[in-house]
């Protein structure tokens, strides 16, 4: 093997501007996907655990009305929503002030924001019931809010008998 010296033809460093604007573009375009990612994956979680505090808060209702039925009283006064924003706050650890509920970090930073669950019957006259609400998701760039992501939640929950 002989050492052979290389030489360089452009010696003005030209080429190594493209490079950089290159690495740059590739660099954005993977941070923009990494945020995008958990940004979903924020909403996920939290729609899972809303599912999860929502079946319960149906199958306690259907206790309800069901010890109503067999003590002959086949009238039920509704549902207390307020029980499910207290099941929620609870198990999903959430603050609430300013009509809104927030989720924040150890930090004390918030990782997200809800509007106040929306709960309404799908089909009158049975226990199926619907909660929507909107999450707020801070999309953050070098510790800086640079805007927030708008996602609109909807999820259901029915008592359905097996026949």
């Amino acid at each position: 093997m002989r050492n052979e010296k290389v030489e360089i033809r452009n010696t003005k460093g030209e080429i190594y501007v493209l490079v950089c604007v290159w690495v740059l573009i590739i660099v954005t375009v993977f941070s923009v996907v990494f945020t995008y990612a958990s940004v979903i994956t924020t909403v996920k979680v939290q729609k899972t655990n809303s599912e999860i505090v929502f079946d319960s808060f149906v199958a306690n209702n259907s206790i309800i009305i069901f010890n109503n039925i067999k003590q002959g009283k086949n009238a039920t006064r509704g549902i207390d929503e307020s029980a499910y924003l207290t099941f929620l706050k609870q198990f999903c650890t959430l603050d609430e002030h300013d009509g809104k509920l927030y989720s924040t970090d150890t930090n004390g930073s918030e990782k997200y924001s809800m509007t106040i669950p929306e709960i309404g019957f799908i089909e009158a006259e049975k226990l199926e019931l619907y909660a929507s609400y909107t999450m707020y998701v801070p999309i953050r760039f070098a510790g800086v809010t640079v805007t927030t992501a708008k996602v609109p939640v909807k999820i259901s929950s029915a008592l359905t008998s097996k026949n």
